[in-house]
């Protein structure tokens, strides 16, 4: 595959899962913000309930995003089967790398670009937890 293709692909995927990981984060806040679930009235169950909820929808975004990358890599024939992209995105995505499954050099730089996208997905979705927890903390008060 040409080092130009696989930029453009590479970068395809990673808006796919980007713009999927921004609508999905944009609908937390909004639900947030029409349903106060941190106010003094809300018991601690409910909170803690919320924030698993909201951890889990986080959960399904960046799963569905290594199924994005692992189907992309299939379709272009990078990786054989279901098990090897599944597994290599997965790895790739969390930045682990075990190296046990590689690809050919003419898919290399696609393969980067997963580990690119796990990197900023896992990065917006710090940047939304710290944001929420610092409102949770603002609203308590000392």
């Amino acid at each position: 595959m040409l080092v130009l293709f696989q930029i453009i692909f590479g970068s395809t995927v990673l808006l796919i899962c980007a713009l999927l990981h921004i609508l999905i984060i944009a609908r937390l806040v909004r639900h947030l913000r029409n349903n106060d679930h941190f106010s003094e009235d809300r018991t601690t169950r409910h909170q803690i309930l919320t924030v698993c909820a909201l951890f889990l929808v986080l959960l399904l975004s960046h799963t569905l995003q290594i199924y994005i990358s692992a189907f992309s890599l299939w379709a272009v024939g990078a990786l054989p089967g279901y098990e090897a992209p599944i597994y290599y995105s997965l790895v790739t995505y969390t930045t682990v790398g075990y190296g046990d499954v590689v690809l050919d050099p003419g898919y290399r730089i696609a393969g980067a670009m997963v580990s690119v996208t796990g990197i900023l997905m896992f990065g917006m979705t710090t940047a939304f937890v710290v944001g929420l927890f610092s409102r949770i903390l603002d609203e308590k008060g000392p």
